[in-house]
């Protein structure tokens, strides 16, 4: 194989593992925070819809979040949502700061990443199963100042792990992984995908700019399938120059 076909089909290799690794996801329940109708209130605390959806929790024994019916969201699949908030205030419970984002399967378990407390820092940590308040119940934990704008990425694997993907577009370093055996239960019968101040004890203020579920789509099979054709044609163009 000639120096130039040898670039050519390493550079193309290249290229097409790149579509394979970057495939983009499909977007499938997505907030309008000036008309959030195609989410279900849950609570009874105040919102104001407009530019941003504000959540305003002032009471000790009522929450205010949303939540939508997403079936991407059962078990077996890999489903983001993707959430850009900030925190105006908070009264929190213990660790528990108030605002949540959740992927719940319907059956048996959640991925919730709550803005949280850990040794007096800011950050977002993944629940386990215990006591929401308690530090010990977010065994992951990735330092963030929520209280200006945060935009995180929580996926559920099809395995049934969770992960923070992304915080403020940068991948956590350790992984930000909770396998699932160790992950709360769900929240409600039926998938959905939730977010908000669903916290009782806590009180607090929330501005959500974007809220959207995402499905990721399985290793692109057709980019594989473009690769192989293409190193067959390069070994075809070989056996024809050196025949």
């Amino acid at each position: 194989m000639t120096r130039p076909l040898r670039l050519t089909c390493a550079l193309a290799t290249l290229a097409v593992l790149a579509l394979v690794i970057m495939a983009p996801v499909e977007a499938a329940t997505i907030l309008d925070p000036q008309n959030p109708s195609n989410f279900t209130r849950d609570g009874q605390q105040n919102f104001t819809a407009g530019t941003v959806l504000t959540l305003s929790d002032s009471s000790l024994s009522d929450y205010i979040a949303f939540f939508a019916n997403d079936s991407d969201a059962g078990p077996g699949r890999d489903v983001d949502v993707v959430a850009t908030f900030r925190v105006i205030q908070t009264a929190p419970n213990n660790a528990d700061a108030g605002n949540r984002v959740v992927i719940n399967d319907g059956l048996s378990r959640s991925a919730i990443a709550a803005c949280v407390f850990i040794g007096g820092v800011r950050g977002i940590g993944l629940l386990s199963t215990g006591d929401p308040s308690a530090p010990a119940s977010y065994p992951v934990f990735v330092p963030v100042d929520w209280q200006a704008l945060t935009s995180v990425r929580l996926r559920r694997h099809a395995s049934g792990d969770a992960e923070i993907m992304e915080v403020n577009g940068i991948a956590p370093f350790p992984r930000a992984l909770l396998t699932a055996g160790n992950l709360a239960g769900n929240t409600r019968a039926g998938a959905t995908v939730e977010f908000g101040a669903a916290s009782l004890p806590a009180e607090p203020i929330i501005e959500y700019s974007a809220f959207r579920s995402e499905l990721v789509p399985e290793p692109a099979s057709g980019g594989i399938a473009l690769l192989g054709m293409f190193l067959a044609s390069c070994s075809r163009r070989l056996k024809k120059r050196c025949s």
